[in-house]
């Protein structure tokens, strides 16, 4: 698709800016995209709840296509716990938000009241949101998809998030959905007083390679069977002894990334067999 939506808050206003293709080649992906949008960001010294502030929800280069897990979508911001760079990712609202015709969601300012918005390939839609506030994530799926569409997507944030709590998730749909739990991004909407984003697009994605994109399909999905059992019975514990094997397990807030016998003491096995 290769654009970007941007939308301010204090002024209702939106904008579409088309996504220069040396930058989307040279920061690749919804984290890449997104540490690229942040570090043009001219309020570099102002509290990360602070209306100027920006928070972007983003898209990677497979998001929407058939390949497994593409569906995900990567949020950033200054995070309120470290006054620095945050980020988190969840499922299903990226394919979503290409699918409306977007890589990225870029929002900035401070809504008068509690707003929601509503995206689709043919319209933005800021809307009243007062009839949600203080409603947890659960209790608003219904509405938001009754207002919206059966089968939107949504990223919402509940009474933590309102209330500015600095480890506040960032949640996606209602009670089946996924969080993106990580830096306190919830805060940033909830500063924002933005309840929630609500998308649905039906464009059709171009593929590069269409036929190659099928071959590896028919390659890597077999394989990606057989080895999603793990996380499936696990969750996100069955991943531990792996990531410690290759250093990325966060020991004493990342001061180390290795640690056998602590590893597999708290791995999904362990838990699951004791």
């Amino acid at each position: 698709m290769g654009r970007i939506l941007r939308v301010d808050l204090s002024a209702r206003r939106t904008a579409v800016e088309s996504l220069d293709p040396s930058i989307s080649a040279k920061f690749i992906g919804g984290a890449g995209l997104g540490a690229w949008l942040l570090s043009q960001q001219q309020h570099t010294e102002l509290d990360p709840l602070a209306p100027e502030n920006m928070i972007a929800f983003l898209t990677g280069p497979l998001a929407g296509t058939r390949i497994p897990g593409s569906d995900r979508y990567t949020v950033v911001a200054r995070s309120p716990l470290t006054g620095i760079w945050g980020e988190s990712d969840s499922g299903t609202f990226g394919a979503r938000l290409k699918r409306a015709g977007y890589d990225a969601l870029v929002i900035t300012g401070q809504a008068d009241i509690p707003t929601y918005l509503w995206i689709t390939d043919e319209t933005i839609e800021f809307r009243d949101a007062a009839h949600l506030w203080g409603k947890d994530t659960y209790e608003i799926e219904s509405p938001i998809r009754a207002e919206t569409h059966p089968q939107a997507e949504f990223v919402a944030i509940g009474p933590a998030g309102e209330r500015l709590a600095r480890i506040a998730a960032i949640m996606t749909n209602g009670r089946d959905g996924r969080a993106a739990a990580r830096c306190g991004l919830g805060a940033v909407m909830g500063s924002k007083k933005l309840k929630a984003i609500a998308v649905h697009g039906r464009l059709e994605l171009q593929i590069a390679y269409p036929d190659g994109l099928i071959s590896a399909l028919k390659t890597q999905v077999p394989r990606i069977r057989e080895l999603r059992t793990s996380f499936t019975r696990y969750g996100s514990a069955g991943g531990i002894v792996a990531m410690e094997e290759i250093g990325d397990l966060p020991v004493k807030n990342w001061l180390g990334g290795n640690w056998a016998d602590g590893a597999n003491a708290i791995s999904g096995i362990t838990m699951v067999e004791k």
